[in-house]
């Protein structure tokens, strides 16, 4: 099937008839045996943008209310407090065991998402979210986890380390996520960065106030970071793809260097334990991890797609979006070899130690 650009942005339009994007991607009947229904979502804002979900509200007449984290242990701390209040959560793969274990979220039943057999063949086997022979996640997101750089004031270097360079004191940022621990940890030369020893976590420890001196800020939201490269405060930072892309648009020189041992990080859909709208929340997993929706995912906002039958999509929204922007043709593989974030055993001793970092004093 030919996808032209007209025939995409109407059927992406939230103005269409029902069944406009359903018919666009082939399917002849659309199911409204939820309408009225409420499908109560935990995710990243953004993720799941009215433009996104268009289809599937007016396939289904069912709505989407979403909660937006701003970290990580967010979304962990809110199922901990109460998973009833939820039928769905995009998870992490570093959270995703700990997520099995605590039986916060249950199997998928894959029978019943068609588009799970065209995902990258690394996606449909993820063993981040895999135990006793279930699949507790479908992944629907991901992205290398770059260095965004200030192009005119570091013209050539493509290092992790000029992000520890005394020459751009007080211009730098990091993100403040853990995973921002164990990329330093790599960077150093350490192999066990998930599970590190006391010895390891404080090698890392020291290496990181050591760099505090240099740091403007640790960024929450892409939002704070795109503000501090706009207004001239950093130089460089962890970044996101997302930022490196917006701050193009806006016409400021940046640019982001491939650097040696870059790890990826990827977020699922799960469905919470218990929940009543179990087959409600298939039909939503299986849109969103569609080659329409991913393909909107990538357009909004410039993550990865985990399924490439996208390409044709992403193609008539903007021919540059697949290889140019995201990379999709490298990125795709080097999947089979692509370390994504992992299980941290010992979590609460990294965010004793990232904690500690951050609330050193700069100077």
């Amino acid at each position: 099937m030919r996808v032209t650009r007209r025939k995409f942005l109407t059927g992406a339009s939230a103005a269409v008839g029902v069944g406009a994007g359903a018919k666009a991607l082939g399917v002849t009947s659309p199911r409204r045996a939820w309408a009225g229904e409420e499908l109560r979502l935990i995710t990243w804002e953004g993720y799941a943008s009215d433009e996104i979900i268009a289809d599937f509200v007016a396939d289904t007449g069912a709505t989407v209310s979403r909660t937006y984290i701003s970290s990580n242990d967010e979304y962990m701390a809110k199922l901990a407090a109460g998973g009833g209040d939820y039928d769905m959560a995009v998870i992490v793969t570093s959270y995703a065991q700990q997520a099995i274990k605590l039986g916060f979220i249950e199997p998928l039943d894959i029978g019943k998402l068609p588009n799970f057999k065209n995902l990258y063949p690394k996606f449909q086997d993820f063993h981040y979210y895999q135990k006793d022979g279930n699949i507790y996640g479908a992944p629907s997101y991901w992205g290398l986890i770059p260095v965004t750089v200030n192009a005119e004031a570091i013209p050539d270097r493509n290092d992790f380390g000029i992000l520890f360079d005394p020459q751009f004191k007080g211009k730098i940022a990091m993100w403040d996520d853990l995973p921002t621990l164990a990329q330093v940890a790599r960077w150093m030369g350490i192999t066990n960065i998930w599970d590190m020893n006391d010895e390891e976590l404080a090698a890392v420890k020291a290496k990181l106030l050591e760099q505090r001196p240099l740091v403007r800020k640790y960024w929450g939201q892409p939002g704070e970071l795109i503000d501090l490269f706009a207004s001239g405060e950093v130089v460089a930072a962890v970044s996101w793809d997302y930022v490196t892309q917006e701050l193009l648009k806006q016409g400021f020189k940046v640019r982001q260097p491939n650097y040696e041992n870059a790890m990826a990080w990827s977020d699922s859909h799960t469905i919470v334990a218990g929940t009543p709208k179990r087959d409600l929340a298939h039909a939503f997993i299986d849109h969103m991890i569609g080659p329409k929706a991913q393909a909107l995912i990538a357009s909004v906002n410039l993550y990865r797609v985990t399924n490439p039958l996208a390409k044709e999509y992403m193609e008539a929204i903007d021919p540059k979006l697949w290889n140019d922007m995201l990379s999709m043709d490298t990125g795709g593989a080097q999947l089979p070899v692509t370390d994504f974030w992992d299980d941290m055993p010992r979590r609460a001793k990294y965010l004793e130690v990232w904690n500690e970092v951050k609330a050193a004093p700069a100077e």
